[in-house]
């Protein structure tokens, strides 16, 4: 490690340390109010993504006969294929994403992926129109629509861990980066709770009927508000460096160097393991589980993701927090992917029986509030230590890289679970079977976190042996001159 200084600049700052009371030998790191700003952009346009990706997942027959105008009868359903459509595309714009972010910085990246989000907004909002009676126009519009909304993905699933870095002090980036996190499943239990509201007294919907236009003209709204919150940022960085290791960072390794380094890192691959498996078996175990609930009794519509996304929600912040405090971030993750994994398990073996009561009912809810309370907080996490094991590699690339495996799981098993259902092996309801391979998948993750997670905290040990020597230069403000070169 070497440093580049301005020698005038050196001299400016020791006279102005001097004249406030400050050590010139300190090094001195500054926070600014406008990170909230940055933040609430990241967290209100994954809010809103999140919904328009989930929106229809409840209400897959209504959505069929609207946008298709006929049953699936065997097909793949319209919102099956809406939902599969932000996953698909996550997995090929998320490296133009990750290069954006780092490269062009903070503020574009938040631009483009509000426009991209509202934009997609407004044309599933018009495919919703019923004065369009063509259903295969309809369908087209919302596809295209959910296409161009999927790529703003690129950007917000990788921003978190960039602004953490740039914009915060080491003691809040673990809270920033749940912030941004959480806001993803907020906008899944608005995105289940709300088509229950709005359709739970309405089932019969026709091409007429203007309640999809109601519906998306609310999501375009949501949409809106965090591109105008963007038009707002007026800088990509900070002028002055929040800690040591933001000061330290420069892009010199380059990107695709970058990314075969995290790709060979074999405790950031295990990581990206663990990561997909997190945010895969969740979301689509809370997808398929709809069958198997409607097949056993239960009338819950989409109240299970909801319960799920909350409770998921509350217990990601305590786990920022504990993180923050602690930085025991392979011990979070453990305990997660042990407890997910039990709760998936205990799900499994409970559907072994039909519904008899209320009291049922109640069980499935604590079940899944457990599944979203154990699989939740390991996205901002796992993010937070994948930034950590892979420094000084940018942060939008370990994130970006981490995101893009999950999302393609989050493909694949979805097609994999219908697969598996569809053998009908070992059991009448062929669902169980489905739900027999999730858990052996939760049960790998437990493998993996307990006997092969050992990671290095790099950008941990670099702020240490920072605060270790007093005697180094102050660093003042964001130029070129004053940041540490990284060898």
């Amino acid at each position: 490690m070497g440093s580049a200084i301005n020698k005038e600049a050196v001299a400016a700052d020791k006279d102005t340390s001097a004249n406030e009371g400050i050590s010139e030998n300190s090094v001195i790191y500054k926070v600014y109010p406008a990170r909230w700003l940055v933040l609430a952009v990241c967290c209100f346009l994954a809010l809103s993504n999140a919904m328009q990706w989930i929106s229809f997942s409840s209400l897959s027959d209504e959505v069929q006969i609207y946008y298709r105008g006929r049953p699936a009868n065997g097909s793949i359903d319209v919102s099956l294929v809406t939902n599969q459509i932000f996953q698909f595309v996550a997995v090929f714009t998320g490296f133009g994403g990750m290069y954006i972010t780092d490269n062009k910085g903070i503020k574009t990246a938040g631009l483009l992926g509000t426009t991209l989000n509202v934009i997609g907004a407004s044309i599933r909002m018009i495919a919703s129109i019923p004065f369009i009676k063509s259903h295969f126009v309809r369908e087209c519009l919302l596809h295209a629509g959910s296409f161009i909304a999927a790529s703003a993905q690129a950007f917000f699933l990788v921003l978190p861990s960039k602004i953490a870095e740039c914009w915060f002090p080491g003691d809040q980036r673990a809270i920033a980066n749940v912030l941004s996190f959480v806001a993803n499943p907020a906008g899944v239990a608005l995105g289940t709770i709300v088509p229950s509201i709005l359709f739970g007294h309405n089932k019969t919907i026709d091409s007429n009927s203007w309640m999809f236009f109601t519906f998306t003209l609310g999501m375009e709204c949501l949409a809106l508000f965090p591109f105008v919150l963007a038009l707002f940022v007026r800088t990509k960085l900070p002028p002055t460096p929040p800690s040591a290791s933001s000061a330290a960072h420069q892009n010199n390794i380059g990107f695709f160097k970058s990314i075969l380094q995290c790709i060979f890192n074999a405790q950031f691959f295990i990581q990206m393991t663990l990561f997909a498996f997190a945010f895969s078996l969740l979301w689509s175990l809370m997808i398929f589980l709809d069958g198997p609930l409607k097949d056993q009794g239960y009338e819950m519509a989409g109240y299970p993701t909801a319960v799920c996304a909350i409770v998921g929600t509350l217990t990601s912040l305590l786990a920022g927090h504990i993180a923050d405090k602690t930085r025991k971030f392979k011990e979070i993750i453990r305990v997660c992917t042990v407890g997910f994994s039990c709760s998936v398990i205990t799900l499994r073996m409970f559907l072994n029986q039909p519904r008899t009561g209320l009291f049922d009912s109640i069980i499935v809810y604590t079940l899944c509030g457990c599944l979203g309370a154990f699989s939740i907080p390991q996205f901002p996490i796992g993010v937070e230590l994948g930034v950590e094991t892979t420094f000084p590699v940018m942060e939008a690339t370990s994130s970006g890289v981490l995101v893009i495996f999950g999302s393609l799981f989050m493909f694949i098993i979805p097609f994999a679970q219908n697969y598996t259902e569809k053998l009908h092996l070992f059991y009448a309801q062929s669902w169980k079977f489905a739900l027999d391979v999730t858990c052996g998948l939760s049960i790998v993750s437990v493998i993996l976190s307990l006997f092969f997670l050992r990671p290095r905290y790099r950008r941990l040990e670099l702020e240490n042996a920072k605060l270790a020597l007093e005697n180094e230069e102050p660093v003042t403000a964001r130029t070129a001159a004053s940041d540490i070169e990284m060898r």
